[in-house]
This record gives structure tokens, sequence and C-alpha cells, in this order.
């Protein structure tokens, strides 16, 4: 008997949009996001000075190999965003998978630097909180309109796939197609 999965999964994003509507856009969101923080980084590296110029980063120390990480994982984040649309427009799951799996580490490595660099103020405080809560549900969102998609049938339909999408696309729903098929064949052989 398979087990029920702890996490509870969404059947909405917000409460009211289709989940997969949701997430495409967050992906949309994020590539936006991601596509300004290149050009912000990108102008720094190429002109020595950006809008605002007192981005504190790792300490106060504002230097080269932080702002290369930081670009590399910003671009990270676009092509994840990227690949996950692109497989939600076909259905797939492989995208989506990889999306929130950069997202939990994106969350972490923020945690992490918010360790390194804050003063540990009330105002900040509160910021942390709030952001963690909103990526902790866009990564929640992401992860449930992944294995909508990978239980397929009735899940998918609920976020927003059609049921030829979501039967054509599901591994668990091939398996047990497949399983059918090899029953049904034994079957006859032994009439």
């Amino acid at each position: 008997m398979a087990e029920e999965n702890p996490i509870p999964r969404l059947d909405a994003c917000c409460g009211c949009i289709q989940l997969k509507l949701g997430v495409l856009i967050l992906c949309v969101l994020q590539m936006i996001a991601s596509g300004f923080m290149m050009l912000l980084i990108g102008s720094y590296l190429l002109f020595g000075y950006a809008p605002g110029d007192n981005l504190p980063m790792l300490g106060g120390a504002f230097t080269l190999f932080a702002l290369i990480v930081v670009m590399l994982l910003t671009a990270a984040e676009f092509g994840f965003a990227l690949y996950a649309f692109s497989d939600i427009r076909k259905a797939e799951p492989q995208g989506i998978r990889f999306y929130y799996i950069v997202k939990i580490v994106s969350f972490f490595l923020s945690l992490f630097v918010f360790c390194l660099t804050s003063d540990w103020t009330s105002p900040e405080i509160l910021n942390l909180f709030i952001s963690s809560s909103i990526s902790l549900y866009c990564i929640w969102c992401i992860w449930s309109l992944h294995e909508a998609l990978m239980l397929g049938g009735e899940a998918a339909a609920k976020a927003g796939f059609t049921l030829e999408e979501a039967s054509a696309t599901s591994p668990l729903l091939k398996k047990v197609a497949e399983e059918k098929e090899s029953k049904g064949s034994m079957q006859s052989a032994y009439v």
C-alpha cells in the first residue's frame, strides 16, 4: 500500500488562482527580477558603479568574487525559471522539479547571507520573517504543481492541466497503465 505524502499539496495558488497559472506567474516574476539583478550587477562589473552604490554584502565587503557568485546564482535562477516555464507549458515535471530545488537552495543561501550580514534589529528580523514566509509559500506552490503533475488525473486537472496533458506525461499513470497491460497479457496467456 502506498504511503500518503505527509506534506499537504495545494490545489490553488493564493487560494483563487489555478496552480499552473500561479506558478507560471511566479516563473515570469522570477525571470524579471533575475534579469534586473543581472543588469544591476553587470553595470557594476562593467562601469564600477551601480545605482545606490552602497550594496553591503558579506559583512560589507562588496568584492568582485561576491559579485560574480551572486551573478551566477541569479543567472541560474533565471535559467531554471525559464526551464520550468517551458516545462509547465508542455506539462512535463522535470523542469518544475529543478526549479523548486533551486528555489530551496536559494532560500538557504539567503538565510546564510542574512546571518552573516545582519545586525539582528527588529526591522531586519521582521523583513526576514516576511520574506521567508513568502519564499516558503512560493516553494510550496511549485512543489505542489510538480506533485500534481506527477500524480496526474484529477490532481493535475485541479492544478490547471487538461486530462490529456496530465495523463500523457505522468509517470505514475504510465506505470499503472503498464501494470494493467502486463496483467491483461498474463491473463490472456492463461486462457
